[in-house]
């Protein structure tokens, strides 16, 4: 088994302590509650980890992730990988607009990445980023098959550059439910705008995202502009239908890749404008 495959059967919040040293209790704190609730804030953080709450987090650190400069180094590799585990299991559960979405928001915070973390640590949180995008999409399964991955597909892209890993991970489609959002993603670039036969309603879901208040970080961007093109999209929905032979979902897969293949026109002019939009 390799060090990466050992790094993902750890539990969640031991893999996300372990990116941080398995930092302790904080018994002195000078940090300040961002609501200038301080004692609570020193009790959480001399708590035992396995004892703190979602909703402790969400009360008493999370608004420091986003505001609090300067921030306490011990306090942060205490309190930061529960947040992290936390966002996670959130996400897994219930998909994007979990009650820790706040979190991506703190995560465009530069100031966390280059002075809270090394880059050692970068690279491990935005490894599990990746993973967790990949895990929720691997959820969505079903004749009706949810969109809360590509609500939190767009919105990573603009927290830290993620997009390649998890866009390479994602098109090997070596499940069912990578391939289910291939078919999603590939339909709201073949119909016109109110014609998608893979969600009720309009493209509501895309106009949120792409026209999310934080445009893609330029790594992620230049990435989708190299990958994304008529061709590349229409050999994924073929190797998508392939994967979901004999799954509940291979009707809607080919009606999509049927659709694709005559719509080559349409499917070019709707990734120009779905690039124009993540770049605002």
């Amino acid at each position: 088994m390799s060090g990466k495959d050992k790094t993902k059967v750890l539990p969640v919040h031991e893999r996300c302590r372990k990116i941080f040293g398995n930092a302790q209790p904080v018994k002195n704190v000078w940090e300040h509650e961002f609501d200038y609730d301080d004692a609570k804030l020193c009790a959480l953080a001399a708590t035992d980890w396995q004892l703190i709450t979602g909703a402790q987090l969400r009360r008493l650190y999370l608004h420091n992730l986003s505001y609090n400069e300067p921030m306490q180094p011990e306090l942060f590799r205490y309190l930061f990988p529960l947040c992290l585990a936390t966002w996670h299991e959130e996400v897994i559960k219930q998909g994007h607009g979990c009650t820790m979405e706040f979190f991506l928001h703190a995560l465009r915070r530069p100031f966390l990445w280059q002075e809270m973390m090394n880059s050692r640590q970068r690279q491990d949180v935005k490894r599990f980023i990746v993973d967790t995008v990949i895990a929720r999409m691997e959820r969505e399964r079903g004749e009706q098959a949810g969109i809360s991955w590509l609500l939190l597909l767009n919105e990573v892209g603009s927290v830290a550059p993620v997009i390649a890993d998890i866009w390479r991970d994602w098109w090997r489609l070596d499940t069912p439910g990578k391939a289910v959002c291939l078919i999603i993603y590939a339909a709201f670039l073949v119909y016109p705008p109110g014609d998608v036969p893979v969600s009720p309603g309009d493209r509501t879901f895309f106009t949120v995202t792409l026209f999310y208040d934080f445009p893609w970080l330029a790594e992620n961007l230049a990435f989708l502009q190299s990958v994304l093109t008529v061709d590349s999209l229409l050999t994924g929905i073929e190797a998508a239908v392939s994967m979901l032979h004999d799954c509940s979902e291979e009707a809607l897969a080919r009606r999509v890749a049927q659709d694709a293949r005559n719509s080559r026109e349409i499917i070019a002019i709707q990734i120009d404008d779905l690039l124009e939009e993540l770049a605002r």
